[in-house]
């Protein structure tokens, strides 16, 4: 194990990940303009879902040539600076693939209600 290489790793594939997060945005905000609706978000999201769900199933299957620096780059670095909602979703995904219904449950309303609110509560109490 390499730890200054896999972080340079990491760090680079975030970086590309975080300037296509910008880019989507960019492009969703010059094509609709404001919206209401977060869809630069939603867009990120979905394309970072996408692609952790392809990469996994890649490195899942036998004789898989996705190597640790190679899912390292793309699913650590480059899909969590696209957006963590995909490894949020993949591990909620095989929670529930392992039958682990509670337990993906309790994921999921951890994550929405206790991180929201979270946020809330310290946006609410610096805005103060």
């Amino acid at each position: 194990m390499n730890l200054i290489r896999d972080a340079l790793i990491v760090f680079v594939g975030a970086g590309l990940g975080g300037v296509c997060r910008w880019g989507i945005g960019t492009l969703v905000a010059a094509v609709l303009g404001a919206t209401r609706f977060p869809l630069a978000t939603f867009l990120s999201n979905l394309v970072a879902c996408a692609l952790i769900g392809i990469v996994a199933g890649l490195s899942l299957r036998e004789g898989s040539a996705l190597s640790v620096p190679v899912r390292l780059l793309l699913v650590t670095g480059f899909l969590g600076g696209l957006s963590t909602m995909s490894a949020f979703g993949l591990e909620t995904v095989a929670l529930l693939r392992r039958g682990d219904l509670w337990i993906a449950g309790i994921n999921i309303l951890l994550t929405l209600v206790v991180c929201l609110g979270a946020l809330w509560l310290i946006l609410r109490t610096v805005e103060s």
